[in-house]
This record gives C-alpha cells, structure tokens and sequence, in this order.
C-alpha cells in the first residue's frame, strides 16, 4: 500500500509542478515524510525532481529568462551551504516545523497582497531587483539542499512581481534545476547516499514522468489567475498537512 501511495504522490507532484512550475518538493517531501519516516525523503525527492527537471528545463529552453535566474543563482548560492547545515543538525519534525511555519507565512502574506490589491485602483507588484532576488534567491537555496523545496518562495515572490505566468514558471524551472543539480552533489559527498534511496527514486521515476507530460498538457488551459489560486491553494494545503501530521 505504502509503494502504491508513493507512485500516486509522485505523479500528482509531478503533475502540479509541470502545470505551474513548482509544487513537487511541497507535496513529495510532506508526503514522503509521513510514509517512510526518514530524511531519506529529502534525497528521494531531490533525484527524481532533478530528473523531471532536467526533461522539463530543455522542453521550455526558449522562454527562460536568463537575467532573473542569474539574479536569484546569485541568492542560491549563499543559501546553499546554509542548507546543508541545517539538514546535518536538525531532526526531522524540526525540519517538518520550519517548512510549515514559511510555507504559511507565505500564505498569509499572499492573501494580504491581494486583499491591498482590490482595494487599489492599481495593482501593486514587488520592485525585481539585487536586494529582493538574493534574499530569495537564498531562501532558496537552503530550502533546496535541506529540503528539496527551491520553488514555493521563489514563486512567493515571483507571483508579486509584474511578470507573466509563462515567466514565473519558465524562471522557476531553470533555477531549480540547478538547485537540486548542487543539492544532489552535496547531498552525495557529505553524508552519501543509501542504494535503497537509489532503488525507490529509480521506482518512482515512471510515475514522475507521466505527470511531468500530462502537467505540460492541462498547463495551456490554466489561465494567470486560475494560476493564482492554485498556487495559494497548494500553499496552505501543504502547510495544513504537515502541521496536522506533527
């Protein structure tokens, strides 16, 4: 049941972060947490996410914008080694905590973005500039490297910006995928990486690319403020669920 429960996560995962560039670490690690009650899970989801994205990177190559992922790389970097850190102290539920407390941070701060927008004559959006995208972009990268979770922030962000839903996630995609690409090599040479990690992200691949095809298939149906709402929805469906399963 477990392994059946594992192979449905993995290709709805794979489906919302096709369909909206990110998503997979949210729901993956939180579910990945509870059925296998291991950090392994954080590894899991960084080789079978790298792997989706690798595919899915090539797929969008033309409409990446390459300044805004040189501005938040910049971020990543310093987060990094901050999330290697964290991962080798803390233990599972504190780690399990803390994504829940930012991820509902984010909600709260999204829905006050969009309650100040309605009652302005015109919308607001978040400046895209050095200070913003490398306090983000480190974020980032230690929620990469300790968690297997590059996108909610960068998208946190990004959706408050004056950007299009197509660049939000082509921005995403590409940053991530560098993301788990560092994230899996340190990974690997720090604390090393168990066959029965291989053996369950190499199971779990089959499924993780059937959704990475049907994602890309129902992402030209979702409109920018159907986008809006599932990624608020993601959000705090997430967080909920890791809080209720402390």
């Amino acid at each position: 049941m477990s392994v059946l429960l594992l192979l449905v996560v993995a290709f709805f995962a794979a489906t919302l972060q096709a369909a909206t560039g990110f998503g997979f670490g949210i729901v993956a690690v939180s579910a990945f947490f509870i059925l296998l009650k291991s950090t392994d899970a954080v590894q899991i989801v960084i080789i079978i996410t790298l792997a989706m994205s690798i595919v899915h990177c090539y797929k969008i190559r033309k409409i990446i914008p390459s300044y805004l992922v040189k501005k938040l790389l910049n971020g990543c970097a310093i987060g990094y080694p901050i999330g290697i850190a964290l991962f080798y102290f803390a233990d599972t539920e504190t780690l399990k905590i803390s994504v829940a407390v930012l991820i509902l941070l984010m909600c709260a701060q999204n829905c006050f973005e969009r309650f100040r927008s309605r009652n302005q004559a015109h919308q607001s959006f978040l400046p895209i500039n050095g200070k913003y995208t490398g306090i983000i972009g480190t974020i980032s990268g230690a929620m990469a490297s300790a968690l297997a979770m590059p996108g909610p922030v960068m998208v946190g962000y990004l959706s408050q910006c004056d950007l299009e839903k197509n660049t939000i996630r082509a921005a995403v995609i590409a940053t991530s995928t560098i993301s788990y690409s560092v994230s899996l090599i340190l990974q690997m040479s720090i604390f090393g990486i168990d066959a029965q990690t291989w053996e369950y992200s190499l199971m779990l691949l089959p499924a993780t690319f059937a959704g990475l095809f049907f994602g890309d298939y129902i992402a030209k149906f979702i409109n920018p403020k159907l986008f809006e709402n599932i990624v608020l929805f993601v959000l705090l469906g997430s967080g909920a669920n890791i809080i209720v399963t402390l």
